[in-house]
């Protein structure tokens, strides 16, 4: 048990380490669509739960099309605590790769790495119908998954 409760720390501290300072940016270019994600005001609340503002944006031609909000790392309350939901992936091949902390904004998830450099990202959202018309570029899925890397 005690091994547990140390662990739940760690995950807590850890993820304050990856705190990012400022307005890290990222743009990728796809099909002729650029993707960019903002991220901005890292906070972590009273239960030590992090969170931050995102602006997503595309932009082809005349169009332009975004998504703003705020994120909310994923979690679960135990004893009264929270305790963060960290992931374990791993490659194609079974190999384990760096812990990734799931932040949740309505139909939009952020994936980033529980700690270390900020060098990656990745945005999904579940486009309503109005915005579905409104993006950018191919309007056929109403899925959007872009990964962002630095």
């Amino acid at each position: 048990m005690r091994n547990k409760v140390l662990f739940a720390a760690l995950l807590l501290c850890s993820s304050l380490s990856q705190a990012f300072d400022g307005a890290p940016s990222f743009t990728t270019k796809r099909a002729g669509v650029e993707h960019t994600l903002k991220l901005s005001q890292w906070k972590v609340d009273a239960k030590g739960v992090p969170s931050f503002d995102y602006v997503y944006e595309q932009q082809a031609g005349a169009c332009r099309f975004k998504v703003a909000g705020h994120a909310i790392a994923g979690f679960e309350e135990k004893g009264g605590k929270a305790v963060l939901e960290v992931f374990n992936p791993e490659d194609g091949k079974g190999k384990a790769m760096p812990p990734i902390l799931m932040f949740y904004d309505e139909a939009v998830t952020l994936v980033l790495p529980l700690k270390g450099a900020l060098q990656q990202v990745s945005f999904d959202d579940e486009l309503s119908d109005a915005q579905l018309r409104g993006s950018c570029g191919k309007k056929t899925d109403a899925k959007l998954s872009v990964l962002f890397r630095q």
